[in-house]
């Protein structure tokens, strides 16, 4: 995990212009967001295994996972198919930013390597809005 203006600066500076521009406004917007290295990611969710899906999203995937330090996570990890690119990733990424609010799911930072594009975001427990809203149970 990276935080400081230096060490984003040297991870930015090995990626395109655009994420750059991304990691540096992100800095701006929030000094508690982390760009996670690619290895931490996969080896806090068993490299994205099925036993640690959460549920498919709009975009891809939203995977369980647990960093080194216990904090437990959910990684959305964005399909290649999905048709979103850098741009509508890094849309996302600022859009979320700029909305942390205590009754919102916390966004912990992103991690961009190549092709992947993951968002992580704070793990909550107790199943998903869409069980409790459009769930099984019988209404009559």
């Amino acid at each position: 995990r990276r935080k400081g203006t230096e060490i984003l600066h040297d991870q930015a500076a090995a990626n395109r212009p655009e994420e750059d521009e991304l990691v540096w406004r992100l800095e701006e917007k929030s000094s508690e967001f982390t760009l996670f290295d690619l290895s931490e990611i996969l080896h806090a969710t068993h490299d994205f295994s099925k036993e640690n899906l959460l549920g498919q999203g709009g975009f891809g995937p939203v995977y369980k996972g647990q960093l080194a330090d216990g904090t437990e996570i959910a990684v959305k990890r964005l399909a290649s198919h999905s048709g979103q690119g850098f741009t509508e990733f890094k849309n996302e990424v600022e859009l979320i930013a700029k909305l942390q609010h205590s009754n919102l799911v916390k966004l912990m930072g992103c991690c961009i390597k190549g092709e992947e594009k993951l968002l992580v975001y704070e793990y909550l427990p107790n199943k998903s809005l869409d069980f409790f809203i459009f769930g099984t149970h019988n209404v009559v």
